[in-house]
């Protein structure tokens, strides 16, 4: 089986995915958010001055940063956790079929992606601060830095492998199934009008009831549609024959990626454009895992990324706000170095990885037909047969 049929192996049923969801969510953004909760509670002086800081994510409270970091990552860690009840207990399948295709994980391949992206980043970084030292302050403060440097290595992976094995993992993998599902188009369609209209809905001007009115409109010709004879139709097969490729997965998991970070401080600073650069990394960590089969080289790149933002460069404006080594006072702007990654240094890093690994038949692994495997079912014959 391949990374995305790895799902078929446990159950499938539209309200085991919904339960899991609800599940992590659970985990992550309600009961993960609680030491947070709490600790801004201990560091506020009043209710208005609690709620206030709500606003900035309570960064405005004076907490410790990496007492801040670590219940930040706290929360991410028991979502992971939720994560792997959901896989274990809902889906019935192992943990491991969301981070791999293979037998057992190749840590070969995560530490490869980790250096690999790491020094690139870490050289890229020193040069930046020798061309322009001016945009620099050193920031080296032992006691906290280091402290910081344990919460980084020890603990970000787990808020980056959430991340990973939310979106490249379990997302990927139950968008891939779904859309085998000849109700998949109407869904999909319906989804992203509704999410259209409550995301564009200051620009139409709609308030909250109008924008009730229209949805539950929308529900109500949903439920007139809902006919064999509708689904059945040569238009619909030939959409679910469309829909039902690995690009589909691919493209939906990047967008909803990036739109995940549209809430970061950086995205309100410098604008919408920055979501390029959060979908284009999306799409970067999503076709290296259907290339490779696997998650591996993906979780390795992100904690590189997120283990570099948190301990050598931070600012006042991004959402990691650390005692790193170095401050980075210059005035935010939009600039080609946010656009290098993206249309540089991922296809780059794309090359190396095809290279080392070998990777081939690139258009049917990224757009290739996703189809219900038929092997296990041949191989239960076998087993049969044996056992008579």
């Amino acid at each position: 089986m391949n990374f995305i049929q790895q799902a078929f192996s446990g159950k499938t049923d539209w309200y085991h995915w919904v339960l899991t969801i609800l599940l992590v969510f659970t985990g992550w953004q309600i009961l993960g958010v609680l030491p947070l909760l709490i600790a801004a509670i201990m560091h506020s002086a009043s209710i208005s001055e609690f709620t206030e800081a709500a606003l900035t994510n309570f960064m405005s409270l004076g907490i410790d940063k990496n007492l801040f970091l670590f219940l930040m990552i706290l929360s991410f860690a028991i979502g992971l956790f939720f994560l792997f009840l959901g896989i274990k207990y809902i889906h019935k399948r192992t943990f491991l079929s969301i981070v791999t295709s293979r037998k057992s994980i190749d840590w070969k391949r995560f530490w490869f992606g980790f250096l690999s992206w790491g020094l690139l980043l870490l050289v890229l970084s020193i040069i930046g601060i020798l061309i322009a030292p001016e945009d620099y302050t050193y920031n080296f403060n032992p006691v906290p830095f280091f402290i910081l440097l344990a919460i980084s290595f020890l603990f970000l992976p787990l808020q980056t492998s959430l991340e990973e094995l939310l979106f490249r993992g379990y997302f990927m993998q139950g968008l891939g199934i779904a859309t085998i599902n000849k109700k998949f188009p109407f869904y999909f369609v319906f989804t992203i009008v509704s999410v259209s209209i409550f995301v564009f809905r200051d620009f139409f001007e709609l308030d909250s009831f109008i924008l009730f009115i229209i949805i539950s409109f929308i529900s109500v010709l949903q439920f007139f549609l809902l006919k064999d004879s509708f689904f059945d139709s040569k238009f619909n097969l030939l959409l679910t024959n469309f829909f039902s490729s690995k690009l589909t997965p691919l493209i939906v998991t990047s967008v909803c990626f990036g739109l995940l970070h549209g809430a970061n401080p950086e995205v309100q600073k410098l604008g919408s454009i920055t979501m390029v650069f959060y979908i284009g990394t999306g799409l970067f960590y999503g076709i290296t895992t259907l290339m490779d089969e696997g998650t591996e080289i993906a979780l390795g790149l992100h904690a590189a990324n997120n283990i570099l933002a948190a301990f050598l460069i931070t600012t006042d404006w991004m959402v990691f706000q650390t005692d790193a080594l170095f401050i980075d006072t210059s005035e935010p702007s939009v600039s080609w170095e946010m656009f290098l990654p993206v249309f540089v240094l991922y296809p780059l890093m794309l090359i190396l990885f095809s290279k080392k690994y070998k990777w081939s038949n690139w258009l049917e692994k990224l757009t290739g037909k996703i189809e219900k495997p038929v092997i296990l079912k041949e191989n239960y014959r076998i087993l049969e047969d044996i056992g008579e």
